[in-house]
């Protein structure tokens, strides 16, 4: 259910500026006073909300990006160089290609602001073969194949019971296989896989922290769901946002008005000076006064600073928000190969899923160094990039992998590949290797939120994070109070 994360948040911004901000309020405002404006945090929802800012009519519009990065894609621009922060949005290089840390697919057509703005352009390859050019193999720890049976069985179960709430005690496994005794006497096995599988949706650390509950407030796009860039990476969504392509003449001056090394550490809306009702402090000592104020750090970031940040503290109802939705981590490794040691045949994508028998668990359980390879859920192609593999690690096996030291990363994750691909396939020896820290990254802290049980047992949903604070309603359509929060790592539907 979390695959449209990126394309969710930022239908949110859109639709917000779009209803909120109507040009004759903002012509009728602005000749009265020209409202200062801070949009805390040059990701995906700050850009968004600058761009459609300047696009009508602020002009006095300042962005505080923590980081030493730009999100825009252009490496010939002298103001920015390859790598770029978002959603996380990360976009670097890897031999001769550029691959996506963060976001990187296109999730879904039909209603995906992303798709709209990108398919007209050329930028993106849907598909419409047969399960959208996907291939997909299950092989165990062994490196031996699930049957097809097996393979049909789990999934069709995956999809049908997984939101159950007798799922996480195995009754409703065991009413469904009891008659299949291929999977019901390996009932542990297949249960641990459809627990990975979940939480590398959800990022949580354990199933059993994901709501049951009010899925219905994730919006899953119809359509091809591994959309890829052609060229460049998901970071392309800046230069649409932004206007600077497809022409760079109309680009909105977001860029010239981004502020780098600049980490928010306060802000003080106690004011009452109608001049300049808040003060945004920065870490480097620099302080900066607005009339409004856009924040739009991770949900990782606020649930670590919401005590200390803001003056005075949030309303409880913020705070609990806050402590209550879920936030976790999925981590990305990528392997360069000189050659590919896979065959695709005439299909646009191969995906190989990792399930693990109970031999081989308990072993990694007992090595406190590798237990981190029971989060690797599998390993991906990635379209318009032959030469490389994508592995994906969930939950707090991914953090436990982000702890490690790059080496050991690297020979632990190909003496895995060895583990459950060498029965059919020549792995070589990988010559280029990237890994993901979201997790460890204190602007960051993580990589998407959930619903947790918690949200559902005190009623709290991700819109209360976008409710504006203060009493003040200059701009009644635009920012209707001093501060809005609009959080780009959580995910609702309209």
């Amino acid at each position: 259910m979390k695959e449209n994360m990126f394309m969710l948040h930022l239908v949110i911004l859109m639709m917000i500026c779009n209803n909120l901000a109507t040009s004759s309020e903002v012509d009728k405002f602005t000749k009265k006073k020209e409202p200062k404006i801070i949009v805390v945090g040059a990701g995906s929802s700050g850009i968004a909300a600058a761009s459609k800012l300047f696009e009508n009519g602020f002009k006095n519009v300042t962005i505080l990006e923590a980081e030493s990065h730009y999100d825009i894609s252009d490496t010939k621009d002298t103001r920015i160089i390859q790598y770029f922060i978002a959603l996380p949005v990360c976009f670097v290089s890897l031999g001769n290609y550029s691959v996506d840390l963060g976001g990187q697919w296109v999730k879904g057509e039909e209603g995906n602001a992303v798709f709209k703005l990108a398919q007209p352009l050329d930028l993106i390859d849907k598909s419409d073969e047969p399960d959208y050019g996907l291939v997909q193999e299950y092989i165990d720890s062994l490196g031996n194949p699930l049957s097809e049976e097996v393979v049909k069985n789990i999934s069709d179960f995956s999809s049908n019971y997984i939101y159950e709430t007798d799922f996480f005690n195995g009754s409703v496994f065991d009413e469904r296989f009891s008659n299949i005794p291929e999977v019901f006497l390996e009932k542990k096995k297949y249960l641990q896989y459809l627990e990975l599988f979940t939480i590398s949706f959800s990022s949580a650390d354990s199933w059993r922290d994901v709501s049951l509950f009010n899925n219905d407030r994730f919006r899953v796009f119809p359509g091809d769901h591994i959309i890829n860039w052609k060229d460049d990476g998901y970071s392309k969504v800046f230069d649409l946002l932004t206007k600077r392509f497809p022409n760079p003449e109309e680009e909105l001056p977001v860029l010239n008005n981004t502020i780098l090394n600049s980490e928010v550490t306060k802000i003080d809306y106690s004011k009452n000076n109608t001049e300049s009702p808040i003060s945004i402090n920065t870490f480097n000592g620099i302080s900066y006064q607005a009339d409004h104020v856009i924040v739009t750090v991770s949900l990782g970031v606020l649930k670590n600073q919401y005590e200390t940040l803001f003056n005075p503290l949030l309303p409880e109802y913020k705070q609990k928000a806050i402590k209550g939705l879920g936030f976790g981590n999925i981590a990305k490794i990528y392997l360069l190969f000189d050659e590919p040691f896979w065959n695709l045949g005439n299909r646009r994508v191969l995906h190989l899923s990792f399930v693990w028998n109970e031999e081989q668990r308990k072993e990694l359980e007992n090595d406190s160094e590798k237990m981190w390879l029971l989060g690797m859920i599998g390993a991906i192609t990635v379209h318009h990039r032959p030469k490389v593999l994508e592995i994906f690690v969930a939950g707090k096996y991914a953090k436990a992998m982000e702890a490690l030291a790059e080496d050991k990363v690297f020979n632990h994750t190909v003496e895995n590949l060895h583990r459950f691909l060498d029965k059919k396939y020549n792995v070589t020896t990988p010559i280029a290797f990237l890994r993901t820290q979201w997790f460890t990254n204190p602007h960051f802290r993580g990589a998407y939120s959930y619903r947790s049980v918690e949200t559902h047992r005190q009623r709290i949903y991700a819109d209360l994070l976008e409710e504006a604070l203060g009493e003040r309603n200059i701009v009644r359509t635009f920012l209707k109070d001093i501060i809005l929060i609009l959080n780009h790592h959580v995910q609702l539907c309209m």
